[in-house]
């Protein structure tokens, strides 16, 4: 089901990292890249601290514990999945810091990663964030460049017209 069905909403996402924040077509894996998982952002984290880029309650952390699924107040359904088949790491270089069933603040802490054991390993740190339920009718203004994790506002969601300033 789309997240939006009839009324005006908007919602904002922080930057899950310290790092460049890019568009998810510029994630090296067509999964991502291609939209096929859902609309959103990535980011290269420069820094191994992941943050909840909204408010909500954490749905599900992978038996990895390379990825978080987030239900957000405002009825978001977000992936934040860190690394590029870091799945195959088996929990190696991950520490959560959240379970199934907390509540988050956006800029919680929910995982701490080690990004230096990741790339030794040969796999790729960047952190696509992924929003499964939203239409095609929606509108992204992502915030490129540099972002704090847990701080900078890096996308805006709008739909039905109306911009939360």
């Amino acid at each position: 089901m789309s997240l939006f069905s009839s009324s005006t909403s908007s919602h904002k996402l922080l930057s899950v990292a310290d790092g460049e924040v890019i568009p998810l077509s510029m994630v090296n894996d067509e999964a991502f890249s291609s939209g096929m998982l859902g609309a959103g952002f990535a980011v290269k984290p420069v820094k191994g601290v992941v943050y909840s880029p909204v408010d909500g309650k954490v749905m599900g952390v992978a038996e990895a514990k390379h990825a978080y699924s987030i239900f957000s107040d405002g009825g978001l359904e977000i992936l934040v999945h860190i690394g590029l088949d870091t799945v195959h790491l088996g929990g190696r270089s991950f520490t959560p810091t959240v379970k199934a069933g907390d509540e988050v603040r956006a800029g919680d802490v929910i995982a701490h990663v080690d990004l230096a054991e990741i790339k030794k390993e040969g796999y790729d740190t960047v952190i696509p964030v992924l929003m499964s339920n939203i239409d095609g009718s929606a509108k992204l203004s992502p915030r490129l460049g540099y972002a704090e994790g847990g701080r900078t506002a890096v996308l805006k969601l709008t739909h039905g017209g109306k911009e939360e300033k």
